[in-house]
């Protein structure tokens, strides 16, 4: 018979935790065995955090798993949920027993897990009652840690998950061990669902030895394995995102100047540095926020990089990029400002001028099963469902262009800024704004490629003379998705006549009254002597 006593390592060697668990239990001096009492020393750390080196990274994490030969397995992804029917059969009659008695206590529902052999049977007694013993108190924690106590609609099926991996982990485990090398262990990398964390909680409070590799650094290995300090390793940065554990050892390393560079870059380009490098942010979301201005500011603004506009900020993997969005009704009596102010934006490359309507196409196909099809459980659009789908238009485009035209068409569907039309339901214009979105014009898919969102933000300047058909709805919603994406919108009107606002939400865009109206006064380009200075300034 066997009795487990581990006490938890107070220091460790976060570079060969591989090679001291093949022989983890060689250390005289930490490992003592007093008739059936074996006293030994237990790992539970964490890596928190990654390297500047992703590669670098996972290769750490398989060299460990390489060099424990076999002590140190990689749980994640692997953990089996099988149950044979006839055992699942009495845990369903054991939940329906600890329903109508209003909850059983940890003690009675490991006892009844035990009568109805749901539990592993080893033939040492020692292990055999510690398997008990170490799920009691398990339970018992997670009993406390609900207000309504093992009433909690987890508590099931953390329970079940729990009595499935135990079997199928923990009892395999237990007839391998061999007590003159060490215990084996277990190494989970990433995120957790609760059974999975009470599951290493488990493992952690039998004796096992548990490496977690924690790339976000997530609370629950510290609250719920006692994870302190000493035990948990620091990489340099901490991962916005869970990536892709590979399989295998990368075969790829990084060389000594690009480990300088990657290290430059953390030092020098991180998201508050406002030293940024081209494009750096070309994966992150997209949030725009409108900027409230008067018409001179609307001008001025527009010609601002936007990481000095007010507001502009980098976190969590989203830029939050000021916009301007303004209609001028009128037309400024001081005609040279006004128009010095138009060429300053419009000689842009970055600024698109329009001047006759409509200038996008409406869509005709009925979109509900692509609608619908896109849509999650919560009836909210799915960005990843667009561009996984056979129907996705903008496939040719980086995935970077994609993730934020795909994240702004689900924000501007699931709360349009349209005005819904006589007789139309909700969905009706969500359906609209979504099937009209699907087809954006190219000069929008052009800006959106050259838009390095901390710089200077893409411009869509509007002039309407009024001289042919009018701003159509098609037409406002592509606008809806221009201002969505970043881009600066001003609109003028000479005359002072309503457009865009028969199609598109009051308080959606700043209104700026102009002191004229003009009734004649068609779009000055600049003049030839005005572009050859510009060419030498």
């Amino acid at each position: 018979m066997v009795n487990l006593n581990p006490i938890r390592m107070k220091s460790w060697d976060s570079s060969n935790i591989g090679g001291w668990l093949k022989d983890s239990l060689g250390d005289s001096s930490q490992v003592t065995v007093d008739g059936e009492n074996l006293t030994y020393p237990q790992l539970v750390c964490q890596y928190i955090g990654m390297s500047l080196d992703e590669d670098e990274y996972f290769s750490i994490l398989h060299t460990q798993v390489n060099d424990s030969l076999g002590k140190l397995s990689i749980l994640t992804g692997a953990l089996n949920k099988k149950i044979s029917a006839e055992k699942l059969r009495s845990l369903n009659q054991l939940f329906d027993l600890h329903k109508k008695e209003k909850g059983l206590s940890p003690n009675r529902m490991v006892a009844f897990l035990d009568g109805y052999s749901l539990l592993p049977d080893s033939k040492d007694p020692g292990l055999n009652r510690r398997i008990k013993t170490v799920l009691i108190d398990l339970l018992k924690k997670l009993q406390k840690s609900y207000t309504e106590g093992t009433l909690h609609h987890e508590y099931r099926r953390i329970t079940t998950d729990l009595v499935k991996w135990i079997s199928n982990h923990v009892e395999p485990a237990l007839k391998e061990i061999d007590f003159v090398q060490g215990m084996p262990a277990f190494l989970w990398y990433g995120t957790a669902t609760p059974s999975e964390k009470w599951f290493l909680t488990y493992l952690a409070d039998f004796g096992f030895h548990v490496v977690i590799f924690n790339p976000t650094n997530e609370s629950w290995p510290k609250t719920l394995l006692s994870i302190e300090d000493d035990l948990s390793y620091r990489f340099p940065k901490v991962s916005q995102d869970v990536k892709l554990l590979p399989e295998e050892m990368p075969k790829i390393a990084g060389t000594v100047a690009f480990k300088a560079t990657q290290e430059i870059n953390e030092l020098l380009h991180h998201d508050d540095s406002g030293l940024y490098k081209p494009f750096q942010f070309k994966s992150y979301s997209i949030n725009s926020i409108r900027l409230k201005t008067t018409e001179d500011e609307a001008f001025l603004i527009s010609k601002e990089r936007a990481m000095i506009r007010p507001h502009f900020q980098v976190s969590n993997q989203q830029v939050t990029i000021p916009v301007v969005f303004a209609k001028l009704l009128g037309i400024d009596k001081n005609r040279k400002r006004f128009w010095n102010n138009v060429h300053s934006l419009t000689e842009r490359d970055d600024t698109h001028v329009i001047r006759q309507f409509p200038f996008t196409k409406e869509q005709k196909t009925n979109q509900l099963f692509h609608y619908r099809d896109a849509l999650k459980a919560d009836g909210m659009l799915d960005p990843e469902k667009m561009k996984a789908a056979n129907w996705w238009t903008y496939d040719k485009l980086p995935l970077g262009t994609q993730t934020a035209i795909g994240e702004t068409i689900a924000k501007h569907v699931n709360e349009p800024i349209l005005n819904r039309q006589s007789n139309e339901t909700t969905e009706d214009l969500q359906l609209y704004a979504f099937a009209q979105s699907m087809v954006l014009p190219d000069f929008v898919i052009r800006l959106l490629q050259t838009f390095d969102y901390p710089q200077f933000v893409p411009t869509i300047f509007i002039y309407n003379e009024e001289k042919g058909p009018e701003l159509s709805r098609s037409d406002a919603n592509a606008l809806c998705m221009m201002h969505h994406l970043g881009l600066d919108i001003i609109i003028v009107n000479p005359k002072g006549h309503l457009d865009i606002e028969k199609w598109v939400q009051e308080g959606t865009f700043d209104i700026h009254w102009m002191d004229d109206r003009s009734f004649n006064d068609p779009f000055k380009e600049p003049s030839v002597v005005h572009k050859i200075f510009k060419k030498f300034l």
